[in-house]
């Protein structure tokens, strides 16, 4: 199956008609034949990644250009289970990249007359796993016609967001402690994510593309925030932020677990971005606390403020929140503050605290005592019953 990859097709469309796409079956293959954990995949998944060429051919067929969508995208979804399923795939695969990318160059000094490669030679040749995934994700969103496309046969989402899942599971493999992609690399990444994210959320396989992005987003680096920042991508993170919180809260679909799985990561992923990039937090926080509200909740919280009641370090006791007005994103992330699964609910505290600017009063005036009390309680700022757990 593996030399099968390798096989020259026509990609013309007569060609195509009368003839199946062989290299694609064989990679379903391959791909059935290794996916899963019984006795008989994990061997066949183990002899394919030692065997001589098998992790070749699969590179040779990443590589290659000029060949159908639905081909590419079972390609692909090879790469991403061997990267998932057996980490000593990956370094591998960088192997026969090195060495496939090498002779290509090898091959384009010897037609030059053997001059020096050029640039983009030199770094195709240093070019590893990464790097090709990068470059095949970028051909599947900018090419032709626009992305995503308007007919079901058009599966370019399907290998954006099959990358998205490689790229990482590939930076959470261990691999990734002793490698990690250049400064390039990163950059080329970053600017890929932001592109992704200014798509519009109409279609469904876009919107899916989309939370991968915060998935792989979670381990960036912290300079990302100002990348971010600059290339408009943190205000459709906040949609992301909005439509999560309402499948969580508003039609509450899920079980527990399935409501962590929904919003934690986005949760997450700002909190990230506000506590290491100011611009971030301001952008944030008047998406969450809009400006054109801001004048009522000052009057509001000067009156609260006057009344001079306190708790422990905590300048203010309402109960309920000042400001935040049913359906708002506000007023749905106060209710994830009391959620029943403990990672959504402090999530959710800890990122409107970071919007508060980690000033506890401003917590409770926008929050409500009721609501950040136990969180208080757990960061010391009031004390808790005895027998309430932090």
């Amino acid at each position: 199956y593996a030399k099968i990859l390798d096989m020259e097709i026509s990609t013309n469309n007569v060609t195509a008609a009368r003839y199946p796409d062989v290299p694609r079956f064989a990679s379903i293959c391959i791909f059935r034949a290794t996916y899963g954990e019984d006795v008989l995949t994990t061997t066949a998944r183990k002899l394919f990644v030692n065997s001589i060429d098998g992790c070749s051919y699969l590179m040779r067929a990443l590589l290659k250009g000029d060949q159908p969508v639905p081909r590419l995208f079972s390609i692909v979804r090879n790469v991403h289970h061997l990267i998932s399923a057996s980490e000593e795939s990956i370094p591998k695969m960088q192997k026969s990249l090195g060495s496939l990318t090498a002779t290509s160059a090898d091959e384009g000094s010897d037609k030059n007359g053997g001059e020096d490669v050029c640039e983009t030679d030199q770094k195709q040749q240093s070019s590893g796993l990464s790097e090709a995934l990068i470059a095949t994700l970028a051909w599947a969103y900018r090419s032709e016609p626009p992305f995503p496309g308007t007919t079901p046969s058009d599966r370019r989402s399907d290998v954006v967001l099959e990358i998205l899942r490689a790229l990482y599971a590939l930076d959470t493999s261990s691999y990734s402690k002793t490698s990690r992609p250049s400064n390039e690399t990163m950059t080329q990444i970053g600017i890929i994510l932001c592109e992704l994210l200014q798509f519009s959320n109409v279609d469904e396989r876009v919107y899916q593309i989309k939370l991968s992005v915060v998935a792989l987003l979670l381990n960036a680096p912290k300079d990302y925030g100002g990348y971010l920042v600059e290339k408009g991508g943190i205000p459709p993170l906040v949609d992301i932020l909005s439509y999560q919180t309402s499948l969580v809260v508003v039609e509450r679909r899920g079980s527990s677990s399935e409501d962590a799985a929904a919003v934690v990561p986005i949760l997450l992923l700002l909190l990230k971005l506000v506590q290491s990039n100011p611009s971030a937090l301001q952008i944030v926080k008047n998406e969450v606390f809009p400006p054109s509200a801001e004048e009522a909740f000052a009057r509001k919280a000067s009156f609260e403020m006057a009344k001079g009641q306190s708790e422990g370090t905590v300048r203010a006791k309402n109960m309920a929140p000042l400001d935040a007005p049913k359906g708002t994103l506000r007023w749905k992330l106060i209710r994830l503050m009391l959620w029943i699964d403990s990672n959504v609910k402090r999530s959710a505290c800890e990122l409107l605290y970071a919007l508060c600017k980690e000033d506890s009063t401003e917590f409770v005036l926008r929050t409500g005592f009721g609501n950040a009390v136990h969180f208080l309680g757990v960061r010391g700022f009031v004390n808790l019953p005895a027998g309430v757990e932090k």
